[in-house]
Order: C-alpha cells, then structure tokens, then sequence
C-alpha cells in the first residue's frame, strides 16, 4: 500500500522545503492523487525558474515503474489466449499505472496498460487528504462543485473499461482530421488495457528544453488545436488529459501526424454553442470573461487582457506573459482572485486549456490561435 501522506509531503514539496531537484523523483514514487498534482503543477511551471520548470516536465514522461512480479497477476483478467507475449520490462509509467509492450497472436503490436495493485485505495485516501486540506475552498463560490468534479474524474481513472470507451468516442470524433491518430482498444478489463502501439517520440520529448522542437511548429500546434478541441465541437466531448506527456510525434506516408494515448479523462462538456459563441466573440475582438463562464466581477478589467491569444491575429507564444501576469495578480489580490468562480462543468476545459497553453509556449511561435480554433469549428461541422 502507498503512504496516505503523500499530498502533505507533495504540498512542502512544493513550497520549496525540499530541494528541487528532488521533485520528480519523489512525486514519481508517490503515483496517484500526488503524481496527479505535480503534473497539474507542470502545466504551469512555465512561470518558474529554468531548474523547477525542468523539474516538473519530467513528470509527464517519467514514473517509477512496480516490478514486473507484482502486475503480471493483473494480466489474468483478460481473455485466455489474447496476448502472445508481453515485455515484463514497462516502457511507460504514469501516476495511476504502468505500459508494457506486448503482441497479439495475430503479430500487431500492442501497449498493454495495468494499473498498479492497491493504487485505487491510495488514490481515494489521497482524495480524501486534499478533501480536508481545501477545505476553505468550500466557502468559496463554487469551491465545493469543483472538488466533487474532481474527484469523479479521477475516479473514473481507476476503471479502464471506461478508458476504452473514451478511446473509442474520441477516435469517432477525431475522423475528419487524419493526422490524428488515437490509440484505440483491443480489450479491456476493469484494471489492464490493451490498445494499439503507436510510434514515435512523445511530444513532451520533442518539445524544447527537452528536445530540439519539432521540424514544422506551426503545424504541431495546429494539430494540438485539433486534438483538444476536435472532439469539443464535433461531439461535445473533451479528453483533458491531451497534454504533451500523451501526444505522440508521428511521421509517415501521410507526412506529420499526432498520436494520441491515455483517455481516462474524457468528460461532456457543457454547453457547446454558448462556448464557441464565446470564442467567436473573442474572435471578433469583443469577448468577455462571462461569455466563457468565468464570473470575474471586479477582477474583469485586469483577467480580460490576460485572453488575447484568443483575438484576432498571430500571439507570440515564444514571449507569452499569462501566467507570469496571472501570478503577479495572485500576488497584489489574492483574495479576489480566490472568489473569482467559474462555472463547474468549465473544470475539464480548465484543465484541458492549460495543457495547450503549456504546449503552445514550448512551441514557441506566433500563432493565431483563436482562428485556428475557428477553423477546428468549421471542420468539425462537415
């Protein structure tokens, strides 16, 4: 069983208490509810300095994964005969299990995900911790809604049967854009996954630091336009876990392509007119923070600049200030940013965003970004 106490120490962890450096490594030992924190934190660590942003982006590529002895029991609850062999060495590990390589009688490759043993109690007791550390939150407009939305997500998580429908609904979703390439199931249980083994590099790898970024950015950030929002407007769907850990680099026949893996969040989305009429506006160089659901009340004047990317025209994402400005608000009005509410069905779109934003800085370039979401729309709508 992994330590309850995990949050408490991810939490001095992140005030700095410990070095560093020692961060990742920690956060990879503790998996689930704490691993799923520091990947949040990750998506926001643009804003920190060169050595914790490093720190944090190996979170989305690196886990230590259980020995093979302890999962390959897991493997049993699939169908007798199914698989003709599996690696025992994982090539992927996240914070709630681990992938191997396998195959199928039949040749094809496939990735084989098993969640770790005791990894749903240690999730649920972390739940629990963060339950009572926020607390205060529940005083807040609705604090309480979205920690309830939280927790459902995350609890989806632990039934892979679920993942393997979600695969499935955003790979229909994801038809009209063939550069996009979704790991669909081959079998699932309630704790192993079997899916298709897709190629390549992931885009966290590609990315700068990391890599040397990809050969065509622009077009890699067209692309992960598509992937989060695709399915949004096209089905009413979003995977809000499409962030570079779970996108992979692919390039064949078809030229540049993006895989996609890991659909354990995947939520409906409210309101999908009322979104992309919010977007729209924003397009037109007239949104506002409520047409997307966020009740900003005095905060408005200072939080609207903070969307620009949204307007009209190419955004230089090489020298984006959001989160820098978003902190320095935290800051000078702490209190009032705490009350700003937005609506609770938001919460996957919240999370989903800053995966992209995380991305489109890394990237790197001008893009215009809200007429990329408008082309998306269009698309999605033949």
């Amino acid at each position: 069983m992994i330590s309850t106490s995990r949050l408490g120490r991810a939490g001095r962890l992140l005030r700095g208490v410990v070095g560093p450096g020692a961060v990742a490594d920690t956060l990879g030992r503790l998996k689930g509810g704490a691993q799923k924190l520091g990947q949040t934190a990750a998506l926001v660590a643009d804003g920190m300095p060169p050595e914790l942003r490093k720190t944090f982006g190996a979170l989305f590529a690196a886990a230590e994964p259980r020995p093979w002895a302890e999962v390959a029991p897991v493997l049993q609850e699939l169908p007798a005969g199914l698989l003709a062999d599996v690696e025992p060495v994982a090539f992927a590990a996240a914070s709630l299990g681990q992938v191997h390589r396998g195959r199928l009688h039949d040749g094809r490759e496939v990735a084989v995900k098993v969640l770790y043993p005791g990894v749903g109690d240690a999730l649920r007791a972390d739940l629990d911790n963060l339950a009572a550390a926020a607390l205060p939150a529940r005083v807040v407009r609705g604090g309480s809604a979205m920690l309830v939305g939280l927790r459902a997500s995350l609890l989806d998580e632990l039934d892979l049967r679920k993942e393997a429908a979600h695969a499935e609904a955003i790979a229909r979703a994801l038809e009209p854009w063939p550069a996009l390439h979704v790991a669909r199931p081959v079998a699932s249980t309630e704790r192993v996954l079997v899916s298709e083994l897709l190629h390549g590099p992931t885009l966290h790898a590609v990315l700068r630091p990391e890599g040397p970024g990809p050969r065509e950015p622009a077009a890699v950030a067209e692309l992960v336009v598509a992937a989060v929002f695709g399915p949004v407007f096209r089905a009413g769907i979003l995977n809000a876990d499409a962030h570079p850990g779970n996108l992979i680099l692919t390039e064949g026949g078809l030229g540049l392509g993006l895989g996609l893996v890991d659909f354990g969040a995947v939520a409906p989305v409210d309101d999908v007119p009322g979104l992309a009429r919010g977007l729209d506006a924003f397009l037109a160089g007239r949104g506002t923070l409520e047409g997307l659901g966020i009740h900003a009340a005095a905060l408005e004047a200072e939080l609207l600049p903070m969307l620009r990317p949204l307007g009209p025209g190419a955004w230089d994402f090489a020298h984006d200030d959001l989160l820098e400005r978003m902190a320095e608000l935290k800051r000078r009005r702490p209190l009032a940013v705490r009350e700003v509410p937005f609506a609770p069905g938001r919460l996957p779109v919240v999370r989903a965003v800053l995966g992209l934003h995380h991305a489109l800085r890394r990237l790197g370039v001008p893009f215009a970004l809200g007429e990329s979401l408008a082309r998306v729309r269009e698309t999605a709508g033949r």
